[in-house]
C-alpha cells in the first residue's frame, strides 16, 4: 500500500503534467489550422474569380462565386429578424429559389431596417420568372445559443424567424431545402443591402489563440521539469 501511494505521488504529477502538455499544443496547432483557413478564406473572397455554375459545382466552398439557373418562389419568403447592420435592426429576407433540376436552395437577397414599417411588412415581392443569378456560397446567420423556436407561426408568409437553421425553414415551407444558401451578389436586381464579408475576426486572433496555448504548454513544461530535478536533488541528498 505504501508503495502504492508512494508510485501516485510520485508519477502521478508528472503524467498529468505531460497530459496538459499534449492537450495544449493540440489546441495551438488547432488554432493554426483555423488562421490558415481563414487565410484562405479571405484569398477566395479577394480573387475576384469567375462565377461557376452551381449545376458543375458540387461541393462549393465558403463565398465562392456562382451562377444558377431557375426561380424565385416569391409566395414562401422568410424575414430573418434581429439582424443588426450599422446600429439598426432589420431582417435579411431570404427567398427560395428552385433550380431548373428541381433543387431549392434559399437565397439571402439582402437586408432591409426594421423600423419605419410597423405592423406592415416591407415590399418583398419578386418576380418568378426563370432566370439566371450570381451569387456566393453561404449559410444561414449563427449565434452560438439558437432559440428553441424559431419560427412562431410556421403558416405565415413570409415566415418571421429569429436565426433559424434550414431545416426549421424546410419543416415550415414542407419541401425539402438545400444546405447550401446563396448570398446574392450585389450588382444583382431584385435585392436589398449587401456587403458580404468573411468572419470579422480574421487569422490575427487566432494565431494569439495558438501562442496562448503554446505559452501554457511552455510553462507546464518548465514547472515539470523543475519538479522532476528537484526530485532528483532530494533523492540524491537522501541517500548521502
Amino acid at each position: 500500500m505504501r508503495d502504492l501511494k508512494q508510485f501516485v505521488t510520485s508519477w502521478l504529477p508528472p503524467l498529468a503534467g505531460i497530459v496538459l502538455i499534449a492537450l495544449f499544443v493540440s489546441l495551438a496547432f488547432w488554432q493554426l489550422e483555423r488562421a490558415a483557413e481563414k487565410e484562405a478564406l479571405a484569398e477566395l473572397f479577394e480573387a475576384g474569380t469567375t462565377p461557376r455554375p452551381l449545376a458543375e459545382t458540387p461541393q462549393p466552398v465558403l463565398f465562392q462565386p456562382l451562377t444558377a439557373n431557375g426561380r424565385y418562389l416569391s409566395d414562401e419568403q422568410v424575414l430573418i429578424d434581429n439582424i443588426i447592420r450599422g446600429g439598426r435592426v432589420g431582417f435579411y429576407v431570404i427567398t427560395p429559389f428552385e433550380t431548373r433540376n428541381g433543387r431549392l436552395l434559399l437565397v439571402n437577397r439582402g437586408w432591409i431596417p426594421k423600423e419605419g414599417y410597423g405592423e406592415e411588412r416591407p415590399a418583398l415581392a419578386v418576380g418568378m420568372e426563370p432566370r439566371t443569378i450570381t451569387a456566393r456560397a453561404g449559410r444561414l446567420p449563427r449565434v452560438a445559443l439558437p432559440p428553441e423556436s424559431p419560427i412562431s407561426d410556421p403558416e405565415a408568409r413570409p415566415l418571421v424567424a429569429v436565426f433559424p437553421e434550414t431545416g426549421d425553414i424546410a419543416a415550415a415551407l414542407g419541401r425539402d431545402i438545400d444546405e447550401l444558401v446563396l448570398l446574392l451578389a450585389p450588382d444583382q436586381p431584385d435585392g436589398f443591402w449587401r456587403d458580404w464579408r468573411p468572419p470579422a475576426r480574421g487569422s490575427s486572433t487566432h494565431y494569439g489563440y495558438a501562442f496562448q496555448w503554446f505559452a501554457l504548454a511552455v510553462t507546464v513544461l518548465v514547472i515539470l521539469v523543475w519538479q522532476v530535478r528537484k526530485r532528483i536533488r532530494d533523492e540524491q541528498r537522501s541517500t548521502t
